[in-house]
């Protein structure tokens, strides 16, 4: 189908020239992609983050309609910043007032940016904080693989029930955004935040049923075929419960230095995530099966 018959939107920001066709629509790289990349290259860190630009207020006068000049001590870090798209998104099944960044849209650029490792947002909404632009997945993948896996995703999706839909984005957008967290502690409560949803929409799609934290996190590693490692699963729940009860972080304070185990717990987590995501969507992939608390490059086909 062409694309002047489809529904289209702009997103980004994606480093990957490649023309990719699933079941369903399109995605293709802007034709300023280059020019694009290059802003990225130039704007981000040497750790690989692109950081919120400084911002500052300005005094205006409404009857000249010039400014008179800078508000002292205003200036500070953004809250919200934009990042220029990369990519062109277009739908073929949408109806005629049907919103392309309601739904489909959105899963779309969070598959993405869960494959890619990166956050992604369409072109005219915001970032806050940081946002990466080098993979934090550690994955190998081909373009073939991607349209495969956004078809699979797109195909499978469409059969849940809505509360079923929203929650699957919920879970990816969020998880898409925990290296922006600076602090362990802070990126471990986002990922269990995702662990959670994980559970939710598999008890809701597979009935599992499972009350202790330890427990679900066993279930969804045994039913999915993820191998688990029980001392790890516990250590992640203890951690889990200091926290979100006691505001502990490691039996310390948050933002002070913990144990090397407990610094690893939110990457750990972070992989067993990354596995949990194509097993609720039933994807073929040995990636799955593969371990999470293990380093190191990962097929993902």
């Amino acid at each position: 189908m062409s694309e002047e018959l489809a529904k289209c939107d702009f997103f980004g920001y994606l480093p990957c020239d490649w023309i990719i066709e699933f079941n369903g629509g399109r995605i293709s790289p802007i034709a300023e992609f280059d020019k694009v990349t290059t802003w990225v290259a130039k704007s981000t860190n040497q750790d690989g983050f692109i950081y919120p630009p400084i911002e500052r207020q300005m005094k205006w006068d409404m009857s000249t309609k010039k400014y008179l000049g800078e508000v002292p001590k205003s200036k500070r870090p953004a809250l919200l910043h934009r990042i220029p798209a990369s990519h062109k998104l277009c739908l073929y099944s949408l109806g005629e007032a049907e919103d392309i960044r309601k739904g489909l849209g959105s899963l779309i650029i969070h598959l993405l940016a869960y494959l890619f490792g990166v956050r992604l947002q369409f072109f005219d909404w915001w970032f806050d904080g940081r946002v990466p632009t080098k993979s934090t997945h550690n994955v190998h993948f081909t373009k073939e693989t991607v349209e495969n896996f956004i078809s699979h995703c797109y195909q499978t999706w469409s059969n849940w029930d809505e509360e079923e839909k929203k929650l699957i984005i919920n879970v990816l957008y969020m998880h898409s955004r925990v290296p922006s967290y600076e602090w362990d502690w802070e990126q471990f409560m986002i990922e269990y935040m995702v662990l959670d949803g994980c559970y939710n929409l598999a008890k809701r799609l597979h009935g599992f049923v499972a009350k202790k934290h330890q427990d679900r996190i066993k279930t969804l590693c045994q039913k999915f075929g993820i191998p688990l490692k029980e001392e790890l699963i516990s250590d992640i729940v203890q951690l889990r419960n200091d926290l979100f009860h006691e505001t502990f972080w490691d039996r310390s304070l948050p933002c002070t230095a913990s144990s090397d185990s407990a610094f690893m717990s939110s990457y750990h987590l972070r992989r067993l995530n990354q596995r949990l995501i194509p097993a609720l969507f039933a994807y073929n992939t040995p990636y799955v099966k593969t371990k999470w608390w293990h380093f190191g490059t990962f097929s993902f086909k």
